[in-house]
């Protein structure tokens, strides 16, 4: 079998995920990733996300890089508390440890991408390449006729070209015409700096995990850091992305931002509030977008998506990432099996079209369950009481079979009957 040329537009956990994949191959395939950045730290990496089984973390496991993973990993940031805007807690659990976890450990996406950019061996990755189209007119039906065009430079000779450029991919015109919109959701995110110190009461009731609350169409959720801040997300429901212009507001103005959040959440319990107060960072201020759910394409040869270029979801879930790094090892292995193949029948263009078709599947699954989530506790009235039973229902259906499943249904609403009659006559739970 010749040598393979894959390019990968995108030097995020999906891509850089596939490119240590394939070159951890036996067969001969060269790998560069072209990322418009100039370097790892030309922006903030955002937050903290959870890692699951059978995607994010089997993918670091297949690249060999599981281990140094544990090095960052924080399995006691899989403690959880779910409350509504009095402080009731509907779900309270308590973080993990590698014996004993829940398999969703915690890492700073700084860490993980630092973790996958330095395993792979140097000049990979080419900074500052910013895609400005790919020329496909002098043999639309030949991969390697097409030309990736850079600000200053062209190339062309690829066997594949896999978009993993993120949610403003360039690459998604090619193949399809949809593009990212509004989900309804609008997010401010300040922080605590050193909060173990600084705020001790809020360090110990965010328990090193995460602390979401949910009423009247919103949401104030704190999340502990690995670098000893807790994150401090506002969610607002808002009909048009017009919204952020609304406010005589600049990005650094801290003081103005608090207490525009503060009015906003004006009759939640004074312990959310204190979160608010206690910020002493820079906001960063944002719209929630996502494709359609279902997103799909007609399969084009020597051209593919993952992650969230393929499939931009909303973050309620939690598998955005994860569902990026499966592409990437179930992309790598419809690769390595096509280069693995001497049947003349086999062609790279059937395998990664066999590869979307799954990938469909798989996607439009997340797509529909962080929705119907974001709904459920953002979109629903006297959520979370009369949505916490379905919510959990929807994480049920994503880690049980399907025999399972239908029992921790019956289970998931017998409890939280027992819970509000428990309330209802008792007092506070």
């Amino acid at each position: 079998m010749p040598s393979l040329n894959i390019v990968i537009i995108g030097a995020g956990p999906a891509g850089t995920t596939l490119a240590h994949l394939l070159l951890r191959s036996e067969h001969d395939i060269s790998v560069s990733v072209f990322e418009r950045e100039v370097s790892l730290d030309a922006r903030g990496q955002g937050g903290t996300l959870d890692l699951h089984t059978n995607t994010g973390l089997l993918a670091l496991k297949e690249a060999g890089l599981y281990d140094e993973f544990l090095k960052h990993a924080r399995f006691d940031g899989e403690a959880v508390v779910l409350a509504d805007k009095h402080m009731k807690r509907y779900i309270n659990l308590s973080g993990g440890d590698p014996n004993q976890s829940r398999g969703r450990p915690e890492i700073d996406r700084k860490n993980l991408r630092e973790i996958l950019l330095s395993g792979l061996p140097q000049g990979t990755v080419k900074w500052g390449h910013k895609l400005e189209r790919i020329n496909t007119t002098n043999c639309p039906d030949n991969p390697k006729e097409s030309a990736l065009e850079f600000e200053h430079t062209s190339l062309n000779g690829f066997d594949l070209i896999v978009g993993a450029d993120g949610a403003s991919s360039r690459m998604r015109s090619l193949l399809s015409d949809e593009k990212p919109f509004f989900s309804g959701v609008g997010c401010i995110c300040l922080s605590i700096d050193n909060a173990e110190k600084a705020v001790p009461e809020i360090y110990a009731r965010v328990n090193r995990g995460t602390f979401f609350g949910f009423s009247d169409r919103k949401g104030l959720i704190a999340q502990q850091m690995g670098d000893g801040s807790i994150s401090i997300t506002a969610m607002i429901t808002k009909s048009s992305t017009d919204w952020i212009k609304q406010y005589p507001w600049n990005g650094t103005d801290v003081p103005s931002i608090k207490s525009h959040l503060l009015s906003e959440f004006d009759d939640w319990d004074p312990l959310y509030k204190e979160w608010i107060e206690a910020c002493d960072i820079s906001p960063w201020i944002a719209n929630l977008d996502m494709l359609p759910v279902g997103h799909k394409w007609t399969h084009r040869p020597g051209l593919t998506l993952i992650g969230d270029s393929a499939h931009l979801a909303t973050p309620f879930a939690g598998e955005g990432v994860n569902l990026g790094m499966a592409d990437a090892l179930y992309l790598a292995k419809a690769i390595t099996k096509y280069a693995a193949s001497s049947s003349p029948s086999h062609t790279l263009s059937s395998h990664v079209k066999a590869f979307e078709e799954d990938m469909f599947v798989r996607a439009t699954r997340m797509q529909d369950m962080t929705y119907n989530m974001m709904r459920l506790m953002l979109f629903e009235h006297n959520a979370p009481q009369a949505t916490v039973a379905p919510w959990l229902c929807w994480i049920a259906d994503s880690t049980l079979s399907s025999i399972v499943a239908p029992f921790a249904h019956v289970a998931i609403y017998g409890y939280y009957w027992y819970f509000d009659m428990w309330y209802r006559f008792w007092g506070k739970a």
